[in-house]
């Protein structure tokens, strides 16, 4: 009897001890809560850091077995993070996709995917950085300017915003033209992380959210040069501006050789360049370099957070908003905002989340871009305030548990008439599992509206998206088909 009685006054001693202090030190930024699904690390009161290197390619960074040394900063922070190796996008251009990451809202459901009409985020449509500011963090954006723009309603709700372009874009020019405000004039990571390190050493004592975005590996590509990995280089090409193409291009043949066609950005539709292989891998190599140089700004970044102290408070996220295509079925660039192009080159993409105090690993699982917001929601503790279309991907990080069945793209392109390299209405839209992969392109004026061009991939035996088995394997399509009808009726509301 004295043996019980002695136990359960000690017990009733240790749960005194755990709650005296619980109550001392209420202010830990980590502790574990319990959660329906598991027990998460919280990281309460964390500063949260979003770096986006638009143009990214996944396959591209020499911690996931590229062959050139491409990413040696990002690499370390890959090895501090939860690595996700089956990340998404859900367009193939970066306005409509930043918007995507900050409401957790398909591009459909956001409603701003043309440059040229206006379109702007309802001031109705709330975002993560709304979130951040109600829970007392101070806010900051230091972008490449252009889709990034004040005028699209995303990053005038910063409390700092500031561009860093190579030209005047005060405000994205609203012509249609077919160069209005190029690419040459988008800004760089070279340019946003320093001003990102000054406003650090102002913020350094305070609790704030910081985005850093550059458009470094966004055509043209012409830091380096190729005197990195390419010095011998003895080509012609000007690569001074954007090579690309807005349709599949055939191969043509001259003196035996086989060279690609495209169109050079600053001459338009008047004059085709042809690319051989020589000057293809030259195009890749320049790409590679203006990775290098990207990621050299990066690492300045990540070492001005470890010198400040901060580093085991902030949560750090990097990502891109979309790939980018190098002759693969034909396609150089993505067709940018006048046509989508959603083969795995573009809408696979980087994603790290480095949360302090939780262990680093890869992922497997299929994840959404939407579904960031809600997950560093639940990682800094905050409740959901309003609707999201994305996944907490808390199940998948601490279970194993799949959140997402498929991953989703689609959106609409709208050219105006008078562009010179495509100017056909279309709405792409695709469903990927792990194994398979369907994509669907409605173009105004070619077929019947409900008669897509269809292209189905056995993405686990032909990664690479090269042979279309939409005309043998009419089941595997009609499976998918039907699934992305249901996802896209729902999303547009139709």
């Amino acid at each position: 009897m004295r043996k019980k009685v002695f136990k359960i006054a000690l017990l009733t001693f240790a749960l005194l001890l755990v709650l005296t202090f619980l109550l001392t030190f209420p202010a830990s930024p980590f502790l574990k809560i319990a959660n329906p699904l598991s027990k998460i690390d919280i990281c309460r009161d964390c500063n949260v850091i979003f770096i986006t290197m638009t143009n990214l390619r996944y396959d591209h960074m020499s911690f996931n077995g590229y062959s050139r040394p491409t990413t040696p900063n990002l690499d370390k922070l890959a090895k501090e993070s939860l690595v996700f190796d089956n990340a998404f996008s859900h367009a193939s251009w970066t306005l409509p996709e930043a918007i995507s990451i900050y409401t957790s809202l398909y591009p459909y459901q956001h409603g701003v995917m043309n440059r040229y009409d206006g379109s702007t985020l309802s001031k109705d449509t709330p975002t993560l950085i709304e979130v951040l500011k109600k829970a007392g963090y101070t806010t900051a954006a230091f972008t490449g300017g252009f889709d990034y723009n004040t005028d699209f309603g995303l990053t005038n709700r910063f409390d700092t915003y500031r561009e860093c372009t190579k030209g005047q874009a005060a405000s994205y020019p609203r012509q249609a033209g077919p160069r209005a405000g190029g690419p040459s004039l988008y800004g760089e990571l070279t340019c946003t992380i320093p001003q990102a390190i000054d406003y650090l050493d102002a913020q350094r004592n305070s609790k704030f959210f910081l985005h850093v975005q550059g458009f470094d590996t966004h055509c043209p590509f012409s830091q380096n040069g190729g005197k990195i990995f390419d010095p011998d280089y003895q080509g012609e090409i000007d690569f001074s501006d954007c090579l690309w193409t807005f349709d599949r291009t055939q191969p043509q043949i001259k003196d035996g050789k086989t060279y690609y066609p495209v169109y050079f950005s600053k001459t338009g539709t008047d004059k085709q360049i042809l690319l051989a292989e020589e000057d293809i891998k030259h195009l890749i190599t320049i790409y590679d370099e203006a990775i290098v140089s990207a990621d050299e700004a990066i690492g300045k970044l990540l070492d001005k957070v470890k010198s400040l102290g901060v580093w085991d408070k902030t949560i750090i996220v990097f990502t891109s908003e979309h790939g980018d295509m190098f002759g693969k079925q034909g396609r150089f660039m993505r067709g940018g905002p006048l046509r989508g192009t959603f083969y795995d080159d573009v809408l696979h993409i980087p994603l790290f989340i480095k949360i302090p105090n939780l262990e680093s690993k890869k992922i497997d699982g299929l994840v959404q871009q939407i579904d960031l917001t809600p997950t560093l929601l639940n990682f800094l503790g905050l409740p959901e305030q309003f609707h999201m279309e994305g996944q907490s991907l808390v199940p998948l990080i601490y279970q194993n548990k799949q959140v997402n069945d498929y991953v989703f793209a689609g959106a609409q392109f709208s050219p105006a008439d008078i562009n010179p390299y495509f100017n056909k209405q279309t709405r792409v839209e695709t469903i990927r599992s792990k194994s398979w992969k369907l994509i669907q392109e409605y173009i105004a004026g070619e077929k019947d509206k409900d008669e897509p061009q269809q292209e189905l991939f056995d993405i686990q035996n032909d990664p690479e998206e090269s042979t279309n088995l939409a005309g043998s394997r009419i089941d595997m399509l009609d499976n998918l088909a039907s699934k992305l009808e249901e996802w896209s009726k729902k999303i547009r509301g139709k």
